[in-house]
């Protein structure tokens, strides 16, 4: 058995922002409101941006900005999160990866300006805004994994998200826990690897909606693929993994 590499793990938190702040040019991770996508190119269509489940538009949840240091087409690059929200599914998930060299023909060489524009005002965070649904909490036993969740999670609690690319998740439960099988293939014939998963934290942070029904999980692990691919201005759909919290007897 090889012997496991040593990659930090870094933890994101849900913070109120400046609405300029959230905007494409600024390259941000954000939650919520609408994706500030990357390149303006090859966005995914209404048919992908639909549930693979029930057909049903998604509803945009998260994006993460994560370049690949050392990789000159992949100086820019972000993952797309969107969930279903519809009952009586609440279970769609589909995620997209986009990337960019440093030239290219949507932003400047240089890096963004850390002043605001003249013309805008600050306001919060629209990540906090917006219409998702109440998280239904579901209590189970602790066993052996779910102690060790709460352990390693502990020291910062309000972590919403774990991004460590080719680590190992941290797993919230025993059961549908994915193996290599599991876990389908880039289309370019490379393997996925783990990049980042969304905590059960972040349902505290999402508010009702009209439909007084709830999407939930455990924890939502996201699979890239291992050599990040060069789509030129295209986004890709990656893979996500959905583990509940198990009730046990």
């Amino acid at each position: 058995m090889a012997a496991a590499r040593c990659v930090p793990v870094e933890l994101g938190f849900a913070e109120p922002a400046p609405a300029w702040r959230l905007r494409s040019e600024q390259f941000p991770s954000k939650v919520g409101g609408r994706p500030a996508w990357l390149g303006a190119a090859g966005l995914p269509g209404p048919g992908a941006l639909a549930c693979a489940r029930c057909g049903r538009p998604l509803a945009f949840l998260l994006q993460v900005y994560a370049p690949l240091p050392g990789r000159a087409d992949a100086f820019h690059r972000s993952l797309f999160l969107f969930c279903c929200r519809e009952p009586p599914c609440c279970a769609g998930l589909r995620v997209f990866r986009n990337q960019l060299p440093r030239k290219n023909e949507f932003y400047s060489y240089e890096p963004p300006s850390d002043s605001p524009p003249l013309e805008t005002e600050e306001s919060v965070c629209d990540a906090l805004d917006e219409e998702l649904d109440s998280m239904a909490k579901h209590e189970s036993r602790e066993d052996n994994i779910f102690q060790k969740f709460k352990t390693q999670i502990a020291p910062d609690p309000e972590q919403i998200l774990r991004y460590g690319r080719d680590t190992e998740p941290i797993w919230i439960s025993g059961e549908n826990i994915p193996q290599e099988k599991d876990i389908p293939d880039c289309p370019c014939g490379a393997k996925r690897i783990f990049e980042f998963q969304v905590m059960p934290q972040l349902l505290n942070h999402l508010q009702a909606d009209r439909l007084g029904r709830s999407v939930d999980w455990g924890i939502l692990a996201v699979f890239t693929c291992a050599e990040s691919c060069s789509l030129g201005a295209g986004y890709t759909e990656e893979f996500v993994w959905k583990q509940d919290v198990t009730d046990t007897p």
